[in-house]
């Protein structure tokens, strides 16, 4: 825990510097948590910058007084990551939100790094271009938070994630020293690629304070499949069964057994779905119209003979922005059904995810907890929900805690990683050894010293 007299200290000294405004005094317990289950951790003190240029002293000065800092985004993490849990200095970057360039003749975008996903998106698609990236929580979650937890998305399948659009950040080290890194070209390997280094460190080498980020044109249409099945395994085989067809499906989303009762019971889904389905599949193409009719008709061929109940298509803009809605929010229905839900979003080789799936159901019954599976299948991404009510079942937790342990167990032995774009948070940093030996977590300290000295940089994440 960070001593009071450090803090008082460098609150005196930011207050002189940068002015009283930037010290946020009241609501301070609004940032002890995120969207996830960690804390509630309340910070010994928040500053919300209100320029660019008001980063690097502050980092100066908590570096020069030894207190640690977390950087915050829009505080949609799931992993606790932004959370003071030393009770030091919460950076919150939110009011950082100007698009500083769109660069249309170079597809081109410079941002800070408060602006918001969706946002953003808006902002290129009126000049006819497209960023890709479409975390769960696009309408509230930031660009900054995106790029510290190298975020995802349906749309990951056939675009990639965060950082493969990144090309340049403006940071400053734990030090308080401002660097450029990376460059504009959509080339460019001169010394080590540092601006990929700091995607995914979740804050703990750097704070960005603006981004480049590569777009891409408008595609023209998209279309949108919503496919409905007996079972997981048999939705799990469209999966493997339209990648194998040569498709190239911006988003394959599955949702599991669980997550379809909840969904047909409170009638939320925008096309007929058959009352014995026991597995969902979004299925979205997009690119030029005219050469998507046939990929349309060979991805319902790729469902229909995997199984496939029903094969049904959003013929209009609303349906399908419907769909993709009920997707976005199957966290949050979730959540309003069950008193508790701890999400772990696991990864695994796509031609593991059949037995993903059925190691999750297998270690839910074994706990005796209900399970609910749903994500990016089409890159091998499940979000493992396991479910519970600790005041009706005191003893609950405790098999919770156990079935995530099991769940990481199992997820390592099929070849796959802890997190696939959570990040590691609080929550996951007990279970890093199961997937990383000492020696590459050694590595990984000695990285975390160059970059930031006296370990003041969101301390205990990530590694």
């Amino acid at each position: 825990m960070t001593p009071p007299l450090a803090l008082g200290d460098l609150q005196r000294r930011i207050v002189a510097e940068l002015g009283p405004e930037v010290v946020v005094s009241s609501d301070t317990a609004l940032y002890a948590r995120d969207d996830g289950a960690e804390g509630p951790f309340v910070p010994g003190l928040v500053v919300r910058p209100t320029g660019r240029a008001q980063i690097a002293p502050l980092l100066r000065l908590c570096h020069e007084l030894g207190v640690p800092l977390s950087p915050r985004g829009a505080g949609t993490g799931t992993v606790g990551g932004c959370l003071a849990d030393h009770g030091g200095l919460v950076l919150d970057l939110a009011g950082l939100r100007q698009i500083l360039d769109i660069d249309e003749r170079s597809a081109l975008v410079t941002v800070e790094p408060g602006v918001i996903t969706a946002e953003l998106q808006a902002a290129v698609a009126a000049r006819g271009l497209f960023y890709p990236p479409d975390p769960a929580s696009s309408a509230k979650c930031s660009i900054g938070g995106n790029i510290a937890t190298n975020a995802g998305g349906p749309r990951a399948c056939k675009y990639g994630v965060t950082g493969a659009f990144v090309l340049a950040l403006d940071v400053v080290s734990g030090s308080g020293q401002p660097l450029a890194l990376g460059h504009r070209s959509l080339k460019g390997v001169t010394g080590y690629d540092l601006v990929h280094l700091l995607v995914g460190a979740e804050g703990t080498l750097a704070v960005t304070a603006a981004a480049t980020l590569r777009l891409l044109p408008q595609p023209a249409a998209a279309f949108t499949l919503l496919a409905a099945f007996p079972d997981e395994a048999a939705a799990a085989a469209a999966v493997l069964a339209c990648r194998r067809a040569g498709l190239s499906p911006a988003a394959l989303e599955l949702a599991d057994r669980t997550c379809t009762r909840v969904l047909l019971s409170a009638g939320e889904l925008a096309v007929p779905v058959p009352e014995a389905s026991g597995a969902l599949l979004w299925i979205e193409l997009d690119g030029d119209e005219a050469g998507l009719d046939r990929a349309l008709r060979r991805a319902a061929d790729c469902c229909r003979d995997a199984g496939a109940l029903a094969v049904e298509l959003a013929g209009d803009e609303p349906t399908r922005e419907r769909l993709w809605s009920v997707r976005r929010a199957l966290s949050y229905t979730l959540r309003a059904r069950w008193p508790r839900k701890i999400s772990e979003d696991v990864a695994v080789p796509l031609g593991r995810l059949p037995e993903l799936i059925a190691a999750a159901r297998q270690i839910g019954a074994r706990n005796r907890l209900d399970t609910a599976s749903f994500g990016h299948a089409g890159d091998g991404n499940l979000h493992v929900n396991f479910l519970y009510d600790p005041t009706a079942d005191p003893s609950s937790p405790q098999r919770v805690r156990a079935a995530v342990a099991q769940l990481f167990t199992a997820t390592i032995a099929l070849g796959g990683t802890l997190s696939g774009e959570h990040g590691v948070g609080l929550a996951k940093r007990p279970y890093l050894p199961v997937e990383q030996p000492p020696e590459l977590r050694d590595l990984q300290r000695a990285i975390k010293r160059a970059w930031d000295p006296k370990g003041i940089l969101n301390p205990g994440k990530k590694i």
